[in-house]
């Protein structure tokens, strides 16, 4: 898969993933009005912090498979790495492969003592790829209204 950063070309991709209701499940639906303002604020989180959301593409094919990517919220003061895949992408290690990389180069070129990663208490598969990402619990919060567990990976001794 390719990483690149999720910007306004992408809206029509990433209006159709939030369109289906056990993608958007956990993560919420996206209207494309919401999905441009979103996208826009990406992209000058990008330009800001140098991070943000990235596409996840698929090598072979070049087909938009989802998004992962780094976050800051600044009520937390806390970045952290998400994943949202297509359905049809589910069950083949991209969410892992994609978060996996995100961490990498969020601790290769960035001054981060740590990521996390907020995930619902119900969301079994994001729970099991921060399983085999080593994430380790850190504490409960809300985030957008939604009770999460937060996880987190350390730099020191991560991988």
């Amino acid at each position: 898969m390719l990483l690149r950063p999720l910007g306004a070309g992408d809206l029509d991709e990433v209006v159709a993933l939030h369109a289906d209701p056990e993608v958007s499940r956990f993560v919420g639906p996206l209207d494309r009005d919401e999905a441009e303002r979103k996208l826009a604020g990406n992209e000058h989180e990008w330009r800001e912090r140098g991070y943000g959301r990235a596409a996840v593409i698929e090598r072979e094919s070049g087909r938009f498979i989802g998004r992962t990517g780094l976050k800051w919220w600044p009520q937390f003061e806390e970045t952290e790495v998400g994943w949202t895949l297509r359905r049809d992408a589910w069950g083949h290690g991209y969410a892992t492969e994609a978060a996996r990389a995100t961490i990498d180069w969020a601790f290769a070129s960035f001054e981060l003592e740590y990521v996390t990663a907020m995930i619902e208490p119900v969301n079994g598969r994001s729970l099991a790829v921060a399983e085999r990402l080593g994430l380790k619990p850190l504490r409960q919060d809300e985030l957008l209204g939604r009770v999460v567990t937060v996880f987190a990976a350390e730099r020191a001794g991560y991988r």
